[in-house]
């Protein structure tokens, strides 16, 4: 897809207000809208393999779901193709049948603009609607036992002695983890050997095998290998530290202020009804902040979002015009 097509596409979307017919309720009112969900049957279709943390976010907030709507919310995996099976699937399905996308952020934010990501079926911007942002992704460097580093300064050192470069796991072409493994090669001035996977559980068990030297992962993927001495964290992708791990520090000095967005949304077919996004929206807002399913995600390395819905198309909006400055200005290749 043409990339000025992509964001002309976006900026009408939002002048528009997301999804037409969409306004302001009262408390009242959403609450009516939240309890519509009741006795429902709606489909979560999620871009990665089972195991991973698009995955776990997706099914931590259905069982939430079920529990605070009285619907049923099934998850199924489609992954493959940078996304796109999972995206072509949802962007065609008819606006009543209860579809919804749980998608990275970079399905918008970075596939329209590579074209080796791109859909050639589907324009995202087009056949998609925002329903809501539910948890921002921690991103951490981990790695294994048998590199000998302890820290980040280690580790870079590491990089630039080693005869041989060093072998980082990704989950997936054009994913989160693929920017900031670039972003880190780059940034550090590292030659390094990008091994990308077809999801998180894979690539940690290749790690945890003595296939890999480090991984990009989250939290609930790579946390039981950590916990099982098979992996160490080393350093957060994101410019902040998070509770579950204390001590271990930012990138944000080694990328130079440079950060990639990595978050986890929901989004349905461009047809599906005003009232069923705004329904979902404001469930999907109350579930992720309730105590309990918010508790369990901050403990997996996942904060909780709650942003209205033009918020989240100004920051998908926002995204591309920085991941669009992002691809140019390091001219990443996507071919691997």
């Amino acid at each position: 897809m043409d990339r000025r097509r992509a964001l002309s596409s976006l900026a009408a979307c939002l002048a528009g207000g997301i999804t037409p017919g969409i306004v302001s309720q009262s408390v009242q009112a959403q609450a009516v809208a939240v309890q519509s969900l009741a006795g429902r049957q709606f489909r979560f279709v999620v871009s990665y393999p089972a195991g991973g943390v698009v995955d776990f976010a997706a099914r931590t907030v259905a069982d939430g779901l079920n529990q605070a709507t009285g619907s049923l919310v099934i998850v199924e995996n489609r992954a493959g193709a940078a996304g796109n099976i999972a995206t072509e699937f949802v962007a065609r399905q008819p606006g009543d049948a209860g579809v919804f996308g749980v998608f990275s952020n970079s399905t918008l934010s970075t596939n329209p603009f590579v074209p080796q990501l791109a859909s050639k079926n589907v324009d995202p911007y087009k056949d998609l609607v925002p329903v809501a942002a539910i948890v921002d992704m921690i991103l951490v460097l981990a790695v294994t036992p048998q590199l000998g580093v302890s820290t980040i300064d280690e580790f870079l050192a590491k990089a630039r002695s080693s005869p041989q470069p060093l072998r980082i796991g990704l989950a997936g072409i054009g994913s989160p983890h693929h920017l900031a493994a670039l972003l880190l090669e780059k940034s550090a001035s590292l030659n390094l050997i990008l091994v990308p996977y077809k999801g998180g559980a894979p690539m940690i068990a290749d790690a945890a095998g003595g296939h890999l030297d480090a991984v990009f992962t989250t939290v609930p993927v790579g946390g039981p290998m950590v916990a099982s001495g098979k992996l160490r964290w080393i350093a957060i992708a994101q410019p902040t530290v998070i509770n579950s791990l204390p001590g271990i520090p930012s990138l944000v000095n080694v990328f130079k202020g440079a950060t990639i967005p990595s978050w986890v949304g929901v989004f349905a077919p461009t047809s599906t009804p005003s009232s069923l996004v705004l329904s979902m929206h404001e469930a999907l807002n109350q579930v992720v902040n309730s105590t309990a399913i918010a508790e369990k995600l901050r403990k997996n390395g996942l904060e909780p979002l709650d942003q209205t819905l033009a918020q989240t198309g100004k920051l998908i909006s926002d995204e591309a015009v920085f991941m669009k400055n992002f691809l140019s200005e390091f001219k990443l290749d996507f071919s691997a």
